[in-house]
């Protein structure tokens, strides 16, 4: 066997046992019975069409996107520009900043869930217990290590310092090179940031259920309600959360690559 006969059949063993879970999931999503048979013994949509008639899946879901969207653009609005100026014009807190995001990692999620609570439970004026907008503050710390690393490596692959001399010696401010050479350079890590953080915001389940829970229900807080109930009604919910990610990977990759058009 050639050696790249050996690959493709070591990547396409790879995919296919990253597959068979989906696949499994998918079969049993619309399967009429499906125990002690190798496959189902019959298919049908009447899971899809109760999941989808049920209003706690429909608040659930809207929830779930409000939030993704929500606190992805406030995690980009933030992080995005902090990195960057940080490794431009400070490399002492650019060696900080390594370190403190790796911090809402380091610590449990208990830990951090309750030093929110208290944080906006009114301890500084601010009242925010049971509202969605303390699991958006939430999200930020969490997304700061997903836009740090993949933006990091990005920049680091530009003389950041040489194109600023440079800008400078046209007469080009900092700012204006930032914004029309320094970001469009990088856009596919920030695309890599966006695409991980709207995910990690729809399949986190700890701090929704801790800060929130069932004041503010999201897609994981609704998929650990109907634990106890129909398996087949499981599968149907997470085959929607696989075609919500899948939707929104593609619609940000797709959305970029035509910016990135109009602007070449």
């Amino acid at each position: 066997m050639s050696a790249d006969r050996k690959g493709f059949f070591w990547v396409g063993l790879a995919l296919a046992l990253m597959l068979l879970p989906v696949v499994a999931v998918g079969l049993n999503a619309f399967a009429t019975d499906w125990a002690g048979s190798l496959l189902p013994l019959g298919f049908t949509l009447d899971w899809a069409r109760q999941m989808m008639a049920d209003p706690r899946f429909l608040q659930a879901f809207g929830n779930s996107m409000l939030l993704g969207i929500g606190a992805t653009a406030l995690s980009a609005a933030v992080c995005v520009p902090a990195i960057v100026v940080a490794h431009a014009f400070a490399p002492r807190l650019d060696r900080l900043f390594a370190g403190l995001v790796i911090l809402p990692y380091a610590v449990p999620g208990i830990v951090m869930a309750l030093g929110l609570l208290k944080l906006y439970a009114g301890q500084f004026g601010l009242i925010l217990t049971g509202s969605p907008w303390l699991l958006v503050y939430a999200y930020v710390p969490l997304a700061a290590s997903l836009y740090y690393v993949p933006i990091k490596n990005a920049l680091r692959g530009l003389n950041v310092a040489e194109l600023l001399e440079a800008g400078s010696m046209l007469g080009i401010n900092d700012a204006r090179l930032l914004w029309r050479v320094i970001l469009p350079s990088i856009r596919q890590a920030v695309v890599i940031g966006v695409i991980l953080n709207f995910t990690l915001v729809v399949s986190e389940f700890v701090y929704a259920n801790l800060l929130v829970g069932g004041q503010f229900p999201t897609l994981q807080i609704f998929m650990y309600v109907l634990r106890g109930g129909s398996g087949h009604l499981q599968s149907v919910l997470i085959l929607i959360y696989f075609a919500l990610v899948l939707i929104a990977t593609t619609a940000v990759a797709l959305l970029a690559g035509s910016e990135q058009g109009k602007r070449s």
